[in-house]
């Protein structure tokens, strides 16, 4: 029998597997976010109850979805380019603003491996509109990271949303969004930025890099942009914002 807990509820043990399990779902370079490093510890400082764990019966940690209330009074249309970078720390501003919340905002929903492929993430998304219900906030905003893009990051994000496998959509994170309920707004084309000198991005390859260009980095979604002569190479992730209603 599985159980439900906030951050605040999580011991010792949990609270290892939590980060354990966001470091293995990303690639290093996600793991480099200047913002995140920035403002997670905030977000679960403010915001415990929006971060919602699910538990086995024998204290195991299963998944859990990061979420974050935040000010929106505008159209969905316009929400901003900057999509995971800006909800992070729009939310975060919001709050030490004293800005009363009309939107829940998705950051992550991460599945630990052992139980992949048994509903679980479609649970956390039931879950969080519960959460978004329970708050009284009208919309539930996510910037999502399709998970087969990073063998396309060649290709822009608007393309690989067209394509199809057996008359669906092709990526199976879109597709569980879809089925879930969600709209699809538009595409975020800099959801995540990750910038750094040449001996930075040499890490990140594991390689000399010896001339300005574009680079394929290991788990990304789009190719990083390097700068020899500047020193200095960026990174512009494109997600996706959705919205339930």
């Amino acid at each position: 029998m599985t159980k439900y807990l906030t951050f605040s509820d999580l011991d010792e043990h949990l609270v290892i597997e939590y980060r354990k399990a966001i470091t293995m779902a990303f690639p290093e370079i996600i793991l480099n976010s200047q913002i995140t490093k920035k403002y997670w510890s905030r977000l679960e400082k403010y915001f415990p109850h929006t971060q919602l764990f699910i538990i086995s019966e024998d204290n195991n940690l299963i998944g859990f979805m990061n979420a974050i209330p935040i000010f929106w009074d505008q159209s969905l249309n316009e929400l901003p380019n900057e999509g995971w970078d800006w909800l992070l720390k729009k939310g975060v501003d919001d709050f030490e603003k004293n800005l009363t919340p009309n939107s829940l905002g998705g950051l992550q929903i991460i599945v630990t491996k052992e139980y992949l492929g048994k509903g679980y993430s479609k649970l956390l998304i039931a879950n969080g509109k519960k959460v978004r219900e329970g708050l009284g906030l009208k919309n539930f905003i996510i910037p999502i990271r399709p998970i087969q893009k990073y063998k396309y990051p060649e290709m822009k994000m608007k393309d690989y949303m067209s394509l199809r496998e057996n008359n669906e959509i092709r990526d199976p994170w879109i597709r569980t969004h879809l089925k879930s309920g969600a709209d699809i707004i538009k595409v975020c084309k800099n959801s995540m930025n990750v910038t750094g000198d040449i001996d930075f991005w040499e890490g990140l390859l594991k390689a000399k890099i010896n001339k300005s260009g574009a680079y394929k980095v290991k788990g990304a979604l789009n190719l990083v942009t390097i700068n020899i002569e500047d020193n200095y190479g960026e990174y512009r992730e494109e997600n996706i914002w959705i919205n339930y209603r």
